[in-house]
């Protein structure tokens, strides 16, 4: 949930429509991240490439490969996941350092601007289309926080509203009335929204040619 980056919301609780926010996140919780994990990616990296490098330059390995061309595929597409998984960390901290987001509410419509390392992108979605107001609260190492989280059957398109260390049950009720939704549990930024495929069926099946 890209709601989970960020850690600073300006203005902190929305008072009334129109109303604009600002996400970021900490630059210094995040730097650290950064160092702490950095080294430990480039060295299991390195160590990877060196213990692949070896078994290639061995002269047995080498006749195998000439032998059966399949296994240099089978090498070359687990050194592309293993990369991929050690380069997932360095993104995704790469992307909380640099990244912001900006969002837009009115009596009809929410708009979102992501801002990231490598792109930009705007999207909006009418207001009447959310589930409701979720009061959530996350755990993380560092301790606790409540969020409040304006709920999408599309979990990506959930909303960050407000975070602090505890949100009153009444600003809770007062932001839901706000932007004309109930409160909802927070179970329901956990529900995946599966759209099956439409099958087109004959002609005699359909009922719109009964």
């Amino acid at each position: 949930m890209r709601v989970a980056m960020y850690d600073r919301v300006e203005p902190p609780v929305p008072v009334e429509l129109p109303f604009r926010l600002v996400e970021t996140s900490s630059w210094r919780a995040a730097a650290v991240l950064l160092v702490l994990v950095a080294p430990a990616v480039l060295t299991a990296g390195l160590a990877s490439l060196l213990l692949v490098g070896q078994a290639l330059l061995a002269p047995g390995a080498r006749t195998i490969m000439a032998q059966h061309p399949a296994l240099g595929l089978e090498l070359l597409a687990a050194m592309a996941v293993w990369g991929y998984l050690l380069g997932l960390p360095l993104k995704r901290l790469f992307r909380r350092v640099a990244g912001s987001r900006v969002i837009e509410v009115d009596a009809a419509t929410v708009k979102v601007i992501e801002r990231g390392p490598f792109r930009s992108k705007i999207w909006s979605v009418p207001l009447g289309s959310f589930l409701g107001v979720a009061n959530h609260v996350r755990a993380s190492l560092s301790g606790t926080r409540h969020e409040l989280i304006l709920v999408h059957p599309e979990r990506e398109k959930s909303v960050l509203l407000s975070l602090s260390a505890n949100i009153r049950q009444e600003e809770v009720e007062r932001v839901a009335e706000l932007l004309g939704h109930k409160e909802i549990s927070p179970s329901a930024l956990y529900r995946f929204k599966v759209q099956w495929p439409r099958i087109p069926l004959p002609a005699w099946r359909d009922p719109a040619h009964a």
